[in-house]
């Protein structure tokens, strides 16, 4: 299960609950719950830019490795 899905079912659990909201420590499970969400929604964004940054430096590395390749044919690298 995803952290946001955990995260929702714990909103589901809260409003499940029927809790007085005017009560300090029903406010308090609330501003939690609501902290949680929007960690998750951060770390959503946070792992697709990730994943797309991996992906570019892969390809970075693919052309570097053909620039090697193209630039020093026939030598040996490890005499330069």
């Amino acid at each position: 299960m995803k952290l946001a899905e955990k995260v929702a079912y714990l909103k589901g659990l809260a409003d499940g609950l029927k809790l007085d909201s005017n009560k300090a420590e029903v406010k308090m499970i609330n501003g939690i719950v609501e902290v949680l969400d929007e960690i998750a929604s951060v770390m959503d964004v946070n792992t697709g830019d990730i994943l797309e940054m991996t992906e570019r430096v892969d390809e970075i590395d693919m052309d570097l490795g053909d620039l090697e390749a193209f630039l020093f044919e026939g030598l040996d690298i490890e005499e330069l």
